[in-house]
């Protein structure tokens, strides 16, 4: 039986750095330390892989925190951690419809010098 549970990601150079995800783990109730520790997505770590976390850091696992009991989180780690994830994602979705938005009007207007005729329009600067 667990007593709780405790957020910890790889160590540096231990996989890459986009798999450095914070694994949720219960915290075992005997006091010898493991062999081996399984984070609740079933990913399994030994002695001196892990760094612990006193609070979320970098990207959740996403499986960890799915499988999280209801009663062990702690309302602003892993659900808070995630819902300010999303709101960046979707802050940055709309900076880059806005930036999309942006070039197809400025390449709209570059390339629009041509005059119904066939014949090109000058610049402002007289360049063709």
């Amino acid at each position: 039986m667990a007593d709780g549970v405790m957020l910890a990601r790889p160590i540096p150079g231990l996989v890459n750095e986009s798999q450095r995800v914070s694994h949720v783990f219960p915290i075992p109730a005997t006091p010898a330390p493991p062999r081996r520790i399984t984070a609740l997505c079933g990913a399994s770590f030994g002695p001196g892989q892990l760094e612990r976390l006193d609070n979320p850091s970098g990207m959740p696992c996403e499986r960890c925190v799915s499988r999280s009991p209801q009663g062990a989180r702690d309302p602003g780690v892993p659900t808070a951690r995630l819902e300010a994830i999303e709101r960046t994602l979707h802050q940055m979705q709309v900076q880059i419809n806005g930036i999309k938005t942006a070039l197809a009007a400025t390449l709209g207007e570059h390339h629009d010098h041509s005059v119904h005729d066939g014949t090109r329009r000058k610049d402002s600067d007289g360049l063709p």
